[in-house]
């Protein structure tokens, strides 16, 4: 067979294995549906440089501004407050926001990186809010609340970190293996059915069940369902492919270290990260930050001790400064 043919065949096997996976990409796209919001209060749109932000606010316009900044993983949105919006709206003007490349926010396909996030904070405080506020951050965005913090701390009255990693204390770095993953996720078509195949059904009820809930019995088929939806829309594994990679990770140990304002870190007893040794860490930091332990909890907290969680950043907002 000549050089030439040789060529041709392995043109027509390739064209032909990527159009079987465009297809494929194609039907998880439309089967995953349509995403809708499930919390109460009014819908907007923030346009920001990068793309559109959806947000929603309820609660009294004269009340304190109260923000809530979902955490990461996949199929991350702004879902996982359901449990807290309504109750803290009865004292608070709450703003509950997607991130940019989550939930129902716009997709770009752009490069994430902690400054992303931190900048698009910094500029939903200062032109939507407009005035101190409470934020209520979760998991790897306290991060950025806390860099946000540190360098503009007149758009914050206070901070509450839920479930703070230990990482973001830790200095930034990758190796060879993040750079793969991350390039491979990039590749069209390819990175797209490497993405479908990871974040499946049976992975997300699975990522729940090893480090979301310590109660598997929040672990429903509509939680499944809802995260499955998001996880599958457009450009999704832009942002994936750089948390995956730990190209979203930022060291807040010296920032922390210099916040003036109150702080409380709250963590569920049962989470992975060994709460108990990590608080100590966090205090060690910032001995002015006040931790709280629930129990019977494990990263997403806020909605397994809901009740426990709302009344204690209620508590806090109104607490007299020390």
């Amino acid at each position: 067979m000549s050089l030439t043919r040789k060529m041709m065949t392995a043109g027509t096997v390739v064209g032909g294995v990527l159009g079987t996976l465009a297809v494929f990409n194609k039907m998880t796209e439309s089967m995953a549906g349509e995403l809708d919001t499930v919390l109460s209060g009014e819908e907007r749109r923030y346009p920001w440089k990068y793309g559109d932000i959806f947000y929603k606010v309820k609660g009294s316009s004269s009340a304190k501004p109260l923000v809530l900044l979902h955490g990461f993983g996949p199929g991350a949105s702004s879902y996982e407050w359901r449990k807290n919006v309504d109750l803290l709206s009865e004292h608070f003007r709450v703003f509950v926001i997607d991130l940019l490349g989550f939930g129902l926010s716009d997709h770009p396909a752009i490069e994430y990186t902690a400054e992303t996030f931190t900048d698009l904070i910094h500029d939903f405080l200062k032109e939507v809010v407009a005035k101190p506020a409470l934020v209520v951050a979760h998991g790897l965005t306290c991060a950025y609340v806390i860099a946000c913090a540190y360098r503009r701390p007149q758009l914050f009255e206070r901070l509450v970190l839920v479930a703070p990693p230990p990482t973001i204390l830790q200095e930034v770095s990758s190796d060879l293996i993040d750079t793969i993953w991350k390039r491979t996720l990039l590749i069209p078509i390819v990175g797209q059915f490497v993405y479908n195949l990871l974040i499946s059904r049976q992975a997300i009820r699975s990522y729940y069940d090893q480090q979301g809930y310590d109660n598997p019995g929040f672990i429903t088929d509509e939680l499944v369902e809802y995260t499955y939806t998001s996880a599958h829309q457009r450009n999704s594994r832009y942002p994936m492919a750089s948390l995956l990679s730990n190209s979203l990770t930022a060291d807040v140990h010296e920032p922390l270290a210099r916040l003036q304002m109150p702080v409380v870190a709250i963590w569920g007893r049962e989470d992975q990260c060994m709460p108990s040794e990590i608080s100590t860490v966090f205090k060690k930091v910032n001995p002015r930050t006040d931790i709280h332990i629930l129990d019977k909890g494990s990263y997403q907290v806020q909605e397994e001790q809901a009740t426990s969680f709302n009344h204690l950043v209620s508590e806090f907002a109104s607490a007299a400064v020390g």
